[in-house]
């Protein structure tokens, strides 16, 4: 059997004229997920075409009493294929609201909030889709400060009424906790019934792991029907739940105050700057006919270059009936399997979950049948340059849990 090396190089190739794919194997069911959009940040510039660095309505939420003031794209960087957003101190006079004038009011509810032109103390950066989606598999993979009082955040917002899902709110100082949560247009259907009355449905949930050491994968899948949290392929809640509208994607850092949303906020002598590192943000859709099509270079690279890189490890410990459900729920659930472009003649392939089989496999066919290459599934991430095969038809196999999913792939 060849070593995985080699397999993954070989793999590199079949995507370059194909749109990029992932697979979640469950023990019941196989689903294919077609690429519908996102960002892998590894140009120079920020893609402003995709991305508006504020939500339209506002540059900070006041009713949260946050102290942070989201910029015109200057607290956006890129760098080693990376999104920075950053937080700082910075006393900073602007609008709240950049199409009303300076003197206007701002309300809150019905409550007179101060002026439109006002001090903010903290400058910070967030971006917002330009694009409406509607349901399908919502994934970024990233890193968070380890100084208390920031709030980074994945969320998807629309429609009016407003709607909201947040696949994770965190709190640098809580390391080890994702809050999840989401908000109806009606105030009902925001309440679970429990044994002791009515209680909102979202919280912290608590894990085994890190997300202020390596990276970590956050997604959240969302139908008609449900929405459910990940964490490294994990599912780590589920609520069952209708939310219909469009909505625009969103990353973002926030910045606490004391006695605010998410309180508390950095300590006052603080005068860093503090990171939300993005390495990719991913929407995926069950519908190929919406699939997105990346087309790579086919330079020949003498010696390929081919490394790994971790994925933080976590294990779920909360495990609550109103935001895990019962067990049965999940009795059932596997893995993800995804292979993406990256810049240049760069890819990834990606395996996350807890219930990796141990006889899971990859395996790379040529026309004729006869096995290329082969290797077990194993968890993390693999990055790889690009390795003509040219001339024949190659189908990728893998398997797992009795169930096989194959490409075939005509390689030019």
């Amino acid at each position: 059997m060849i070593k995985l090396k080699y397999t993954l190089l070989l793999f590199i190739f079949i995507t370059a004229c194909n749109a990029q794919i992932q697979w979640q194997f469950n023990k019941d069911s196989l689903i294919t997920w077609y690429y519908q959009g996102g960002d892998e940040f590894s140009d120079d510039k920020l893609n402003t075409n995709y991305w508006s660095d504020w939500f339209g309505w506002a540059r900070s939420i006041a009713s949260n009493k946050e102290q942070q003031y989201y910029t015109k794209y200057k607290n956006h960087f890129l760098k080693d294929g990376k999104l920075l957003l950053t937080a700082k101190p910075q006393d900073i006079h602007e609008r709240y609201v950049d199409w009303m004038g300076d003197n206007d009011s701002i309300k809150d509810g019905k409550s007179f909030d101060g002026f439109n032109k006002r001090k903010f103390t903290y400058s910070a950066g967030m971006i917002q889709s330009h694009k409406d989606f509607q349901y399908g598999y919502f994934e970024i993979k990233f890193k968070i400060p380890k100084e208390k009082g920031f709030w980074p955040a994945f969320w998807l917002y629309g429609a009016t009424p407003n709607e909201e899902i947040d696949w994770m709110e965190l709190k640098t100082e809580k390391p080890d906790k994702i809050h999840v949560g989401r908000h109806c247009q009606k105030k009902a259907d925001n309440y679970k019934k429990t044994l002791f009355g009515k209680k909102v449905w979202g919280d912290w949930v608590k894990f085994e792991g890190s997300l202020t050491e390596g990276y970590n994968v956050i997604a959240g899948e969302w139908t008609a029907n449900y929405l459910k949290y990940y964490l490294n392929g994990e599912c780590i809640a589920i609520t069952y739940v209708d939310m219909k509208h469009p909505k625009k994607l969103v990353a973002n850092i926030a910045v606490s105050s004391d006695g605010g949303a998410y309180s508390p906020g950095p300590r006052k002598d603080f005068k860093d700057t503090v990171n939300f590192e993005i390495d990719y943000i991913r929407v995926w859709d069950r519908n190929s006919s919406i699939a997105k099509r990346t087309v790579k270079s086919s330079s020949i690279i003498k010696e390929p270059v081919v490394g790994a890189e971790e994925i933080a490890s976590s294990s779920l410990i909360s495990r609550s009936k109103m935001h895990y459900g019962n067990k049965d729920l999940h009795e059932n659930e596997g893995f993800f399997v995804s292979l993406m472009p990256q810049s240049g003649s760069k890819y990834q392939f990606t395996v996350l979950g807890k219930n990796i089989p141990k006889d899971g496999t990859v395996i790379l066919k040529d026309d004729s049948g006869k096995i290329i290459s082969g290797s077990t599934l194993k968890y993390g991430i693999t990055n790889f340059d690009l390795l003509p095969y040219q001339g024949s038809v190659l189908k990728l196999i893998i398997k797992a849990f009795g169930k096989e999913a194959n490409y075939d792939i005509n390689v030019n």
